[in-house]
């Protein structure tokens, strides 16, 4: 048997809520084409890891294989996303891999199971949920106990979904990732995150108002300038929240400085990716998305960061899984 399963990164565009009620870190987030997890696995006498992404992936890799017992397989790991760069490369790693082990094993596990045994979703339910459907997408957050996060303990632990929605194929993303700069990782941020803090008031009724006033509204009238602006305002807000952990709205000079080009040369709405350093922009129609992305590159040209470069645009449907019998 020969099984592939081929998943996407995703952006996380901030939090609607970040404490309050016992409730905390409501995502909002996009699933987008670009760049993707593509993995296959075959029957083998022996097994054996071929990984031909050019991304380091053998910590999640051997975690995954060890919770299937070291099953006789040949796994190839065809493309990964960039690890660390604020794109939700691990969760669809692990969801990748697991699926596809899990279906050549004839036990298919849906996403929400693996992601529990995988430790998936600990925050942020935007990956599992652009694995499931793709599409923009919010989540219910996490219930806080006792003043802190806990690793979840069944699938009702994990957010859930409460609003998902198809984004128009002329929006399109552009995506900048300063090179040599990396975000976060998920041990690092439970530091920050295991115990949120009830910010201002204020701050969070403004990112309630954005959210159910102009950014839902925005999607069902399809209107990408109010979408973008919206994002803008979430973001600026997200960042001012967590500025006491990443010394500012944004993680680094270069992301803020990719933020400040998308913005200045005629994206509706620009922002970070989670921790960074993916800065995107939004813009509706390819060549005015060519036409930004010009610019951006000049200015950073001009400031001596380098970069990685995709305009890509939503994607609108979940992983795709493709079964070959011998």
């Amino acid at each position: 048997m020969f099984v592939s399963v081929t998943s996407h990164a995703r952006l996380h565009l901030g939090f609607y809520n970040i404490l309050s009620d016992g409730v905390a870190y409501g995502s909002i987030g996009v699933a987008i084409d670009h760049p993707v997890t593509s993995v296959s696995v075959r029957d083998a006498e022996s097994s054996r890891v071929v990984n031909v992404s050019g991304v380091y992936v053998d910590d999640v890799i051997n975690e995954v294989l060890s919770r299937f017992n070291d099953v006789a397989v040949e796994l190839r790991i065809e493309e990964a996303i960039p690890r660390h760069v604020g794109l939700g490369s691990t969760t669809q790693l692990v969801l990748s891999t697991g699926c596809a082990l899990s279906k050549i094993l004839g036990t298919p596990c849906d996403a929400r199971k693996l992601a529990l045994i995988f430790r998936r979703g600990r925050i942020s339910g935007i990956g599992i949920a652009a694995f499931e459907r793709g599409g923009f997408i919010v989540d219910s957050g996490r219930r806080v106990r006792d003043g802190v996060i806990e690793e979840p303990k069944s699938i009702n632990d994990i957010p859930q979904v409460i609003f998902r929605h198809p984004l128009p194929r002329s929006w399109c993303f552009i995506v900048v990732i300063p090179k040599g700069v990396r975000g976060l990782d998920e041990r690092a941020e439970r530091e920050f995150l295991d115990v949120p803090y009830e910010p201002p008031e204020e701050l969070q009724d403004e990112l309630r108002r954005t959210l159910i006033l102009h950014l839902l509204p925005s999607i069902t009238r399809r209107d990408a300038e109010v979408f973008g602006k919206s994002i803008t305002r979430i973001q600026e807000l997200v960042g001012r929240y967590f500025s006491r952990y990443q010394g500012g709205i944004y993680c680094c000079d270069e992301t803020e400085c990719a933020v400040r080009s998308l913005l200045r040369n005629g994206a509706y709405g620009a922002g970070q990716s989670s921790w960074g350093p993916t800065a995107y922009g939004v813009v509706c129609g390819y060549r005015r998305a060519l036409k930004v992305l010009e610019g951006v590159k000049r200015d950073l040209s001009r400031r001596g960061i380098e970069a990685a470069y995709y305009i890509v645009r939503a994607k609108n449907r979940g992983a795709t899984v493709r079964v070959e019998s011998s």
